[in-house]
């Protein structure tokens, strides 16, 4: 196998580069040096090499020790997360208010009891069903919202569930579903111009997510959709959600936190 192409196998955009655990990287870093000290004082060569391949392993994918963010979440303590921004703090609320921006962009009709706009509706499934239909026009897309070139665009399938969006080997973001990832696109397309286009990246892609926690039918077959509450782990710590999913298509189109302030869903 080409050293180029066993690299790309062993990468892991989801725990490296941004998405990159402090903690846990630390963590297995220690344990690296730990083992190569380890069989070091038997033999120095292949300590070296258990180091090498140790270094290179955390690089690529993030950890060496499989369940490594479980583990991390479990066994170290809360001050230690803390230092790292792992546990959550008060603060100060965001500026502006999520419902009312998308009021204003007639998205909704409510900022105090979120529902699509009849408007809105109509065109963003008219545009996701386009997208879900043309795995083609699903990338092109991708390329337009982020303004790349098609041939940058890579969506990919998780192992463990869920589609991650990457533009070389550059990782942008994960969604729980196709669906999902179909909806954000079509939400993009449909809001394009004018106050839209003036929001940054990161919050298009927030509000984006929001709009499918609002939903009450899949964007892709317009099935009524389903709400569980749900426990979801990501690294280092565990979170109470409610999943909206739609059963026709089964798949998740949004997980969002069910405080009543929050009336956000995440990806």
């Amino acid at each position: 196998m080409h050293p180029r192409s066993l690299v790309a196998r062993l990468r892991q955009p989801s725990h490296t580069g941004p998405n990159r655990c402090l903690p846990c990287t630390v963590v297995n870093l220690a344990l690296v040096v730990l083992g190569a000290a380890v069989v070091g004082a038997i033999s120095p060569a292949t300590g070296l090499a258990v180091a090498g391949l140790g270094l290179a392993l955390v690089l690529l994918r993030g950890y060496v020790v499989p369940g490594t963010p479980a583990l991390t979440g479990r066994y170290l303590p809360e001050w230690v997360l803390h230092r790292f921004g792992k546990v959550p703090t008060a603060g100060p609320p965001p500026s502006g208010s999520p419902a009312e921006k998308l009021r204003e962009l007639d998205v909704i009709a409510d900022a105090d009891d979120p529902e699509l706009t009849a408007r809105f509706r109509a065109e963003w499934i008219d545009t996701a069903g386009e997208l879900a239909g043309d795995r083609g026009r699903l990338r092109r897309a991708a390329a337009e919202t982020l303004s790349v070139f098609l041939r940058e665009i890579a969506v990919k399938r998780l192992d463990a569930g869920g589609i991650s969006l990457a533009v070389g080997d550059a990782w942008v973001g994960q969604w729980p579903s196709r669906t999902a990832l179909v909806a954000d696109l079509a939400t993009e397309r449909t809001l394009a111009g004018g106050a839209w286009d003036r929001l940054d990246r990161p919050e298009r892609a927030d509000l984006a997510a929001r709009v499918r926690g609002v939903t009450d039918r899949c964007p892709v077959c317009e099935t009524e959709t389903t709400d569980t509450d749900e426990t979801v782990s990501s690294c280092c710590q565990s979170t109470a959600v409610v999943a909206v999913s739609c059963p026709a298509c089964d798949d998740r189109v949004a997980e969002f936190d069910p405080s009543p302030a929050a009336f956000a869903p995440g990806a």
